[in-house]
């Protein structure tokens, strides 16, 4: 069974997880990185496809079920079955930042994603227990207040806009919501 795919910044290349819940290559192409069942999360070189980095229980040994580098490629962002979010810093090989406090306690039923907004400023994760949104400052991991998504069930994906303040969730109860903030343009 097939549950990931990523292209390669070239578009010349995919890769394809099959027991990855995810797999991502960094802007250059020449790293990838994936996301575990076992809860390993793992840098692979993306030309030898050799493993060069692993972190071994990365979300204590529950399901790693997201993983996205940073712009700069310096960080991977990984989001877990135990609720939560942590920032890789590759050069040291450790977990720099842990995002804790989404509001699920415990471990999640189903896989959510954690991800960086259009700025990087912001990491985002949709709580499984109350449907909502939780946001940290990606720098200091201060939490920011719960944002309600209006679905009436899990929201299964999220995916911010790579160039503003918009971002898109999914959800269990077969509704798809769209989400823009506004810019107030000064005169």
């Amino acid at each position: 069974m097939v549950r990931a795919l990523a292209f390669h910044p070239s578009g010349d290349f995919v890769l394809v997880g099959t027991q990855h819940p995810q797999i991502r290559y960094n802007n250059s192409g020449k790293l990838y990185v994936s996301a575990s069942k076992d809860g390993d999360l793992k840098l692979w070189d993306g030309v030898s496809n050799k493993c060069v980095c692993t972190f071994p229980q990365a979300h204590d040994g529950n399901e790693v079920c997201s993983v996205v580098f940073s712009r700069n490629g310096k960080y991977v962002l990984s989001s877990g079955k135990d609720s939560i979010v942590k920032l890789w810093e590759l050069s040291m090989s450790r977990c720099l930042i842990a995002y804790t406090g989404a509001g699920a306690t415990g471990k999640q039923a189903h896989r959510a994603q954690g991800i960086f907004n259009h700025t990087e400023d912001f990491v985002l994760f949709p709580d499984e227990k109350t449907t909502s949104l939780c946001s940290w400052d990606s720098r200091n991991a201060e939490r920011q207040r719960l944002l309600s998504l209006g679905h009436n069930n899990t929201v299964r994906h999220l995916v911010h806009s790579p160039t503003g303040p918009a971002f898109l969730t999914c959800s269990d109860d077969f509704r798809a919501r769209f989400w823009y903030r506004r810019v107030e343009s000064v005169d």
